[in-house]
This record gives C-alpha cells, sequence and structure tokens, in this order.
C-alpha cells in the first residue's frame, strides 16, 4: 500500500467521523446534479462527462472513496458534486471551507445583494461560474473544479441551515434528542435525517422529483440571482416551524435556550420543504451549467 494511498485513506476517515457538518448531505447533493445533469442538452451533458475524465486519480480515489464506490469506478457527475466535502481536509483547500455556507448577525431579517463580499456561499458560487464559463486553457483541472465546486455550491444554497447564524455554527449547536434519527443537531438533521425515506431514498427522492420536474420552472441564468437563493433559504430557516431561531418583538432571531424537542409529524411536514429545495436547486444548476458550459 502506497504512503499516498494512506494518507489520503487517513484524511477520508478523519472527515467522515468530524463533527460539526458543515454541508448539505451525500444523498442531497447526488440527487441534485443527476437531476440537473438529466435535464442538460446532450452538448452540455458531453462537455461535463470530457471535464470528469480530466480530474486527477487520486482525486477520483477520492471521490470514490467517499460515496462507498470501488476506486476505479468511473466518476459520474452525482458523485463528483460530494467532492468539495472530500476535499475539506486536504490542506490546499481548506481556505474553500467557508464558502460552504454564509453568517449573517442575529438582527438581520433579509438577505441583500454584497452582504458578504467574499469566502462565503453566493460569492462562491459567482466565482465559479466565471472560471467555468472562461477558462484558461490548457488548466481542465481547473475548469473540471470549478464545475465540481459550482455543482455542490447549489446544493448547499438550497439547505436553509446554510444561510443562517454564526453563534450556533448553522444549527450545529442547536441539539436536540430524538429516537427515531441518529442525528443530534439541528444542522446535520436538515443535511441527512430529513432525506431519509427508507430503503432505496435516492430512488425515491429521483422519482418523485422527476415527476414534478415540468411542474415548475427557472428563469435562465443571472448572477443576482444567488442573493435570492440565499435569502429564499434564509426566511426559511427563521420560520418558527423549523424551530431553529424564536422570534422577538422586533422580529430578530433568538436563539433557543434549551435542547429542542421536535414535534410529531415534523419529518413529514419538512420533507416537502426540503422535496422544494431539491427540485429547484436542481433545476437552477441546470440553468447556470447551461449558460455556463
Amino acid at each position: 500500500m502506497s504512503a499516498k494511498y494512506i494518507a489520503f485513506t487517513i484524511i477520508f476517515l478523519t472527515f467522515a467521523v468530524s463533527k460539526p457538518s458543515f454541508a448539505l448531505g451525500k444523498l442531497g447533493h447526488q440527487v441534485i446534479c443527476q437531476l440537473a445533469f438529466e435535464h442538460l442538452s446532450p452538448v452540455k451533458q458531453s462537455k461535463i462527462t470530457a471535464l470528469l475524465k480530466t480530474i486527477p486519480k487520486q482525486h477520483q480515489r477520492l471521490i470514490n472513496r467517499y460515496n462507498y464506490k470501488k476506486e476505479d469506478k468511473p466518476i459520474t457527475f452525482d458523485n463528483a458534486c460530494t467532492w468539495a466535502d472530500a476535499v475539506k481536509r486536504l490542506e490546499k483547500f481548506r481556505p474553500y471551507n467557508a464558502w460552504h455556507y454564509m453568517n449573517v448577525s442575529r438582527s438581520h431579517h433579509k438577505i441583500n445583494v454584497n452582504d458578504c463580499s467574499k469566502n462565503c456561499l453566493p460569492q462562491a458560487i459567482l466565482k465559479h461560474q466565471q472560471i467555468l464559463a472562461h477558462p484558461q486553457k490548457p488548466h481542465e483541472w481547473q475548469q473540471a473544479q470549478a464545475l465540481l465546486f459550482l455543482g455542490h455550491w447549489l446544493g448547499d444554497i438550497h439547505q436553509p441551515l446554510h444561510v443562517s447564524f454564526k453563534d450556533d455554527l448553522g444549527g450545529n449547536k442547536i441539539t436536540f434528542s430524538h429516537s427515531d434519527t441518529k442525528c443530534n443537531n439541528l444542522h446535520h438533521y436538515w443535511d441527512d435525517c430529513i432525506l431519509y425515506k427508507g430503503k432505496q431514498s435516492k430512488i425515491k427522492w429521483l422519482d418523485s422529483l422527476r415527476e414534478k420536474w415540468s411542474l415548475h420552472s427557472q428563469p435562465n441564468w443571472q448572477a443576482a440571482q444567488v442573493w435570492q437563493w440565499a435569502d429564499e433559504s434564509f426566511q426559511l430557516a427563521r420560520k418558527p416551524s423549523v424551530n431553529y431561531c424564536q422570534l422577538n418583538s422586533q422580529g430578530s432571531c433568538e436563539k433557543p435556550k434549551h435542547k429542542i424537542k421536535l414535534p410529531s409529524g415534523y419529518l413529514e411536514q419538512h420533507q416537502g420543504v426540503i422535496e422544494q429545495r431539491l427540485l429547484r436547486a436542481a433545476q437552477r444548476l441546470a440553468k447556470v451549467l447551461e449558460a455556463s458550459l
């Protein structure tokens, strides 16, 4: 076993058990990117397939290990969209960790244009969209990275707790006890546990969202849209039903003072919410990719 293989395995295992969580779970990213890919034109699909082939072997192996696939399995776009999480513990990519979310103050009521100027989720989308659309040849790996980041960022910005508050790490410090879930904090719940539909969860989500695809449409890509997407997530996070914040008389969000208890029916109610977010993320990603490739 080579030293390089051992190093990457250690990095992967370290990430796998690390807390807190700052990213929409593997299933969510896979569903969004697979749906988006399916609805792209054949020309754009071919461009994505070509870019995936430029991913260095060590990163191909890392993607497959992260997704519990055989190391030599061909890389598909849905699995590649988890790459931004798989590389978090690599020193070269640590500066991107803060790009998975956006923090605002508890007095914030709405996300506005340019609420953050760098190192945050909306700006990450803008940056990597530009790199994807205007590559500097012959750096195919740089363009492929932009593709993988962009696919990932569209998932993250549609998870409500990715646009939230710094003092509780986007809900990572909002704990609860619940006998029916492995998740023990609100962020982790919205990343992973809310997506659970029993066996073959991925197939069930894909089938459901494919049926609903034509019922909704999205405008063509414009850069200003990222702030709208962020505000959509922020407004959902602020809803009392999410149990993330308690609105005071000034309309500001106060952190729960005690461990919360998720009410009966929470999963069923909010699976409908996350379904809409997954659908919008996939449709918007398709628009961004059609405009950028």
